[in-house]
């Protein structure tokens, strides 16, 4: 195989595809009305699996042998810096199959955050964004994908800054307060305006998916928003434990719902107190489980068939600690 089909670079410059595609319209429907079942794996894997602090200087090959573990047909990633080339070389080791690395964020330094990795046939690269005020390939792109059995699938990775101060911070004092008899000192409004400012990044991602996913076809996106479910934090769900009769009004994660997204881990697992989904943070042992990463599905009668999220390290593989400050998510997701 060769290099230019394991690893594809979406430009910044160019509107045009570095993948020579057939009209999208072209592409056969080989599934007939049959559904199309899709492993979706969504993973900040933090600084390219690399970190001089830790003890474990084989902590990237260890964050490849979990995401093979996954087993995922499309795979999320944030945070990427360098492990692109690696990342599809385990996968092709462990599974026989070729895989393509779309690479979304452009960089020869080490900065690419955001990758796309499947086995499906890619069918076409969406440009970079352009023309939002701070949204970028550093935030968002994608490709059109053809599953095996000839369905077309759109899929983005995504990523949102953090904000400072940072509305997970925030809660967790105000759980930190309430769980040591006090009352709780941050005002409900700082931390509804720290997540405000999330919403602008998601309204910029959902224009850019309208923009180039066709309307009749399906959509994932995946990735850390860095915010919290604002369906999580309602009054519904402040008898929760971790969060300690607390509740807020959130809204940026509910432009997704609004657009006709399934949050897939959520619509898997209903009920907030049973099955908080904690991706932030598996090494800090924070009082509240913070839900920052996610996996959205939109299209044909989405059924989520199930979703977890991964924060222990494999069976037998020795270490204290997780292999990121992020759980992984996983999502089985059938498309009708």
């Amino acid at each position: 195989m060769t290099t230019y089909r394991k690893r594809v670079l979406a430009s910044l410059i160019t509107s045009a595809a570095l993948l020579t595609a057939s009209p999208a319209a072209a592409t056969p429907s080989a599934h007939a009305g049959k559904p199309t079942d899709v492993r979706v794996l969504a993973w900040n894997i933090y600084h390219g699996g690399l970190d001089d602090n830790w003890d474990d200087v084989d902590n990237r090959q260890d964050v490849i042998h979990q995401i093979v573990e996954a087993d995922p047909d499309v795979f999320f990633s944030v945070e990427t810096y360098g492990a692109g080339d690696e990342i599809v070389a385990g996968l092709e080791a462990a599974t026989g199959e070729d895989w393509t690395g779309v690479q979304i964020t452009p960089s020869s330094t080490g900065n690419d955050n955001l990758w796309l990795f499947t086995h499906y046939d890619i069918d076409k690269v969406f440009p970079a964004p352009t023309g939002y005020k701070e949204t970028g390939a550093f935030h968002i792109g994608g490709a059109r994908v053809i599953a095996d059995d000839g369905r077309a699938i759109n899929a983005f990775t995504m990523w949102s800054n953090y904000t400072n101060p940072w509305v997970g911070d925030l809660i967790e004092a105000n759980a930190l307060d309430v769980a040591a008899g006090r009352e709780p000192q941050v005002p409900a409004k700082k931390i509804v305006d720290a997540d405000r400012r999330q919403t602008q990044y998601v309204s910029d991602f959902l224009d850019y998916v309208d923009i180039h996913a066709p309307a009749d076809e399906p959509v994932l996106m995946g990735g850390d928003l860095n915010t919290m479910p604002a369906s999580d934090w309602t009054s519904q769900w402040a008898r929760c434990a971790d969060h300690f009769g607390l509740s807020y009004d959130l809204a940026a994660t509910d432009q997704f719902t609004d657009a006709g997204f399934v949050d897939t881990y959520r619509a898997a697992n209903p009920n907030v107190c049973r099955a908080p989904g904690m991706t932030w943070s598996p090494r800090l042992g924070m009082t509240t489980a913070d839900r920052i990463d996610f996996i959205y599905a939109k299209g044909q009668v989405v059924q989520v068939k199930n979703s977890y999220t991964i924060a222990d390290r494999l069976p037998g593989d020795l270490g204290d600690q997780f292999y990121s400050d992020h759980s992984a998510v996983v999502s089985d997701v059938r498309i009708k």
